[in-house]
Parts: C-alpha cells; structure tokens; sequence
C-alpha cells in the first residue's frame, strides 16, 4: 500500500466518524444569529436577546437614532447670569480705576521703609564724600554729581536708629522734592513696590525712637509692614 492509498483510507474512516456522530439540535439564537432566545438552563428561563445578539435586560428599548440622543444630550449647567457678570465687570474696574503709588523699599535696622518712587532720581553705590564743618551729625558730606554739588545723609542717623556701615551692598539714594535734593545712604535696597492707597494707614501714635513727622504713613505688602517717609521732613536739615 503506497502513501496515496492510505491517505484516502484515512479520509474515508474520517468521514465514518462524522455520519454516526448525534447530532446536536442548534438553538435559535445560533441559527438566527441575530435574534432568538437563550435555552431555559436548569429551571432558568429561557431570555431573550436583542437585535445584536447580546442579552437583553427586558427593559423597552430607546426609540428613535441613539447617535442623535447623544449628540443631544445636554447636562444642566449654571451659567453667569447677567447681574453677577456685570458685577465682575465693575470689580475690574475698580481695581483698573484704584490710585495706586509705587515706593523704594529698603531696610533701617529690623524694618523695612520705603520713598515715593517719584521723588527718585536714581540710585548710585557709595563714593567718598567730602566732610563740610559746622552740620548736622547725619550730614556726612557733599558729593559732585554731574557738576551738581549733592549733601548726603546718613539715613538711618537721620531717623535716630542707628548709622550705616558702608559695605558693597550700600546704595546712596538721590531724591528731589521741590528745591531741596539729597542723597540718602542706606544698607542696601529691596525693590519697588505698588502700593494701593486705599491700603495705606496714618502712622501710629507711637514710634520707638523715630520722630513721628519722618513717617508719612504705613502701609501692607505680601503681609509686610512697610513705613513710608515724609521725605519733605526727611531733606529738612534744619529739622535735626
């Protein structure tokens, strides 16, 4: 017997086996394909199935395109009304309209103080001074700016609370306020900051060791307390 012979030997017992297997009765849902029902299993009864074969719950199906139901579907959203927008709006306003006064913010001793930004002409590092006789203790000299002949001041001997050390860090701030100019010579300086004014407060009655008059007011920024000089006091000489 060669291969060919028993290759049909073995199809044709093959096909033997499949004539006397029993055949199994096929379910609606598996002719179908589509729609039927699920054989009752062990006393369960016999569910049905929807029109894509899954299994229904019972419940009575949506009508019309479920695509359009979705793409319709809108969930309630609280939306501004026109009352709280025009409330925004005129918030904005507010703080658009809101005077506001920037100031140069340094440090004397453990506080911070501050001179109206306007009154600035600009800010230079220290340079020797020449001594002039028969001034104040806070007077530290006379310097040439520009041919311009500018007294400096000691600030914090000015304002009683000490005096500066000059280091690399030391600034000599140049203010103009009517006719009177002065360079102040203080620590260091922080920066500038914008001050509402509506944030602002008078200086309180008591000082340690300041002269009240020096202050102009006190005022709050990123929970800071800073004291902003009268700077008319502060370059009256006379006023020792």
């Amino acid at each position: 017997m060669d291969l060919a012979d028993i290759r049909k030997k073995a199809k044709a017992q093959k096909a033997e086996k499949e004539k006397s297997a029993p055949k199994s009765a096929a379910s609606p849902a598996a002719v179908d394909g589509i729609k039927g029902t699920l054989p009752a299993i062990q006393g369960v009864p016999a569910t049905p199935l929807s029109p894509m074969g899954m299994i229904s719950s019972g419940a009575a199906e949506p009508e019309g395109d479920p695509l359009e139901a979705l793409f319709n579907y809108c969930p309630e959203i609280d939306l501004a009304t026109e009352e709280a927008y025009a409330e925004g709006l005129a918030a904005l306003s507010r703080e658009e309209r809101e005077e506001v006064e920037q100031w140069l913010t340094f440090p004397v001793g453990n506080e911070e103080y501050a001179l109206d930004i306007n009154h600035v002409s600009e800010i230079i590092k220290w340079r020797n001074v020449e001594e002039i006789p028969r001034v104040p203790g806070f007077v530290l000299g006379i310097i040439s700016l520009r041919g311009q002949v500018v007294p400096v001041f000691d600030l914090p001997r000015r304002m009683k609370l000490g005096s500066v050390e000059v280091s690399p860090a030391s600034r000599i701030i140049i203010c103009l306020k009517g006719e009177r100019s002065a360079g102040l010579l203080v620590d260091g300086i922080n920066q500038v900051v914008k001050m509402p004014i509506r944030k602002t407060e008078p200086p309180p009655a008591l000082l340690s060791g300041l002269d009240r008059d020096l202050v102009k007011g006190v005022g709050r920024f990123q929970d800071r307390m800073i004291f902003m000089l009268n700077l008319d006091h502060v370059l009256d000489a006379e006023r020792s």
